[in-house]
């Protein structure tokens, strides 16, 4: 199939067709997040990444919340570890190939980055809100469009990959 977009599937993985001064916007984007979660994990901000469980029980979710969140926490730093790694690679290309783990480390850490985004934005599901470009907001939201462009194409090529299968 015939497809005109940034990432595709290849044999052995995928290839992700973004620019480097691009991967190093996001990568620099991820770092940031990076930072701020480990220092803020409990911030209002970072709610979409570390969910209440139990919204009718205070004392269920805390208990859920001490036990997962230490968890949750590891599992998204190593993810965007290895997508900072994976964007890192071949600075000067404007073109990567990545494997299944990486297309999974990138996929994560551009959700979690969308997802704080749309809390700071304060986005819905049922949101198509296009501000105007002299809004402060503005650039934030077409963040936010692109972030969700890129991860529709990663996983269109990793269903891709498993249709192939």
């Amino acid at each position: 199939m015939f497809r005109k977009g940034p990432v595709r599937h290849i044999d052995g993985g995928y290839r992700v067709d973004v620019d480097a001064a691009h991967r190093r916007v996001l990568a620099d984007l991820i770092s940031q997040l990076r930072d701020e979660v480990m220092g803020n994990a409990g911030d209002d901000r970072f709610r979409r990444l570390f969910p209440v469980a139990y919204h009718e029980d205070p004392d269920h979710d805390g208990e859920y919340q001490r036990l997962m969140h230490g968890e949750l926490l590891a599992s998204r730093l190593d993810a965007i570890t290895t997508a900072l790694t994976t964007l890192g690679r071949d600075a000067q290309s404007d073109s990567i190939d990545i494997n299944d783990a990486e297309l999974d480390a990138m996929m994560r850490s551009f959700n979690d980055l969308r997802l704080v985004l749309g809390t700071l934005l304060d986005v819905h599901e049922d949101d198509h809100i296009e501000p105007p470009a002299d809004d402060p907001a503005f650039a934030h939201f077409q963040l936010y469009g692109y972030l969700g462009w890129l991860l529709e194409w990663l996983v269109q090529a990793q269903q891709e990959a498993r249709d192939d299968r």
